[in-house]
């Protein structure tokens, strides 16, 4: 079965080849951009129209409009009786049909790429930067939806950096920054994208990656940083450590700005220690616990009886529920978890981890899951979305500044 690096690679080939195909020719019908977001999905219509006229719309908006310029470009064709360019029917398209794009301007496609790169890229370490940060995991997190591969963001900053500053200056300062993006490069995996985050943080997005895998990562990553030692005219100085921070998509955040929060939050939990790795941590529960905005109604099953019950939160390794009677520590129960507006469907096995009375005559009770496939991590995703909001740590703004002496 091919990867879905493979698969992604390939419907980048496939789309290249159409839209190469498409530049002069009017009779491409739609099947064939049809049968490769079968394939690739609909985000393919937006690749396409980012391509082309660097217009950012949604999957939905972007394959209605894009089918509608395959028409125009048809259309121009059979009235002026020849051939008329993709770019040339898209031009008059965003122009006078769909009123898009107000004051457009011929480029030539390599500079713009000279330009994209260049803003796209830091100067000092020549690693992606923050504008390309914020672009490519919403990207991750939309290859999850489709594909069911979680990937890990890496938060990873210098310990006593403003130290190696003052004693060795800031040129210095500069080649150990170079030093490390470098370092970086040679240690982390081709498929990982790098970034300079700001000042001396460093951010990883590690695709495909489990929690257990990110943590072997970073600590490859850490023993090389504790490793190396920094040469600046001439002069070995020493290796300057790293703490890093990691947090998971999507058992640890849903969303990018909170995947964020929480991989910083590992992170100024790292600092402490420094030269360290700390994996997010929900106080002390393994998943990110999330809030329902009503009480999901279940039906918990053991060997000898049916309880009704309502689940107040949820994370990926369980919830907490409401019983009406209690059932005991370790007892392996079967329970439904259903939405009938989301039409979710997702029966999981759990174990009661903990019980309590909530003295009126209810029984509140831990129960600890594993989900045994991605498909089953999307479908509580989907629910998580669509009936909670995440009980987020509430990160203090003293704490990154804190770093900055460290």
């Amino acid at each position: 079965m091919a990867s879905t690096r493979e698969l992604l690679k390939d419907s980048s080939g496939r789309l290249n080849e159409l839209l190469k195909r498409a530049r002069n020719n009017c009779t491409l019908s739609r099947q064939l951009w049809e049968s490769l977001a079968r394939d690739a999905g609909d985000e393919i219509y937006t690749e396409a129209l980012y391509r082309l006229t660097r217009l950012e719309l949604s999957p939905g908006e972007a394959k209605d409009t894009m089918l509608d310029v395959l028409d125009h470009q048809e259309g121009l064709c059979q009235a002026l009786g020849r051939n008329i360019s993709l770019v040339t029917a898209m031009c008059d398209y965003f122009m006078q049909v769909n009123p898009m794009l107000s004051d457009p301007i011929l480029v030539e496609v390599n500079l713009l790429r000279q330009r994209e790169e260049s803003a796209y890229k830091d100067e000092l370490t020549g690693l992606s930067n923050r504008r390309a940060f914020n672009q490519e995991v919403p990207k991750e997190m939309e290859r999850f939806r489709r594909f069911g591969q979680p990937f890990t963001l890496l938060m990873l900053d210098l310990d006593h950096f403003k130290d190696f500053n003052d004693t060795y200056g800031h040129s210095a300062g500069d080649q150990a920054l170079r030093d490390i993006a470098h370092e970086l490069g040679d240690t982390a995996r081709l498929l990982d994208t790098i970034v300079r985050y700001g000042g001396e943080e460093f951010a990883l997005i590690l695709p495909q990656t489990t929690r257990e895998e990110a943590v072997g990562v970073a600590e490859r990553i850490r023993q090389a940083m504790e490793h190396h030692a920094i040469v600046f005219a001439g002069q070995e100085l020493p290796p300057i450590t790293v703490s890093i921070g990691l947090a998971c998509f999507p058992t640890d955040a849903l969303d990018m700005a909170s995947l964020v929060q929480r991989a910083d939050q590992a992170l100024y939990q790292a600092k402490v220690k420094r030269n360290s790795v700390r994996p997010f941590s929900d106080h002390q529960r393994s998943q990110t616990r999330y809030t329902l905005s009503d009480p999901l109604p279940l039906r918990l099953r053991d060997a000898k009886s049916q309880i009704q019950a309502m689940a107040r939160d949820i994370s990926f390794g369980g919830l907490l529920c409401i019983a009406d009677r209690p059932v005991p520590r370790a007892t392996n129960i079967e329970l439904m978890l259903t939405d009938n507006v989301l039409g979710i469907r997702l029966p999981v096995n759990a174990q009661v981890s903990r019980v309590s009375s909530t003295g009126d005559g209810n029984y509140q009770m831990g129960l600890s899951f594993q989900l045994s496939s991605i498909e089953n991590q999307k479908t509580l995703m989907a629910l998580i979305e669509g009936r909670t909001q995440p009980v987020g740590y509430c990160f203090r703004a003293e704490h990154a500044a804190s770093r900055a002496d460290s």
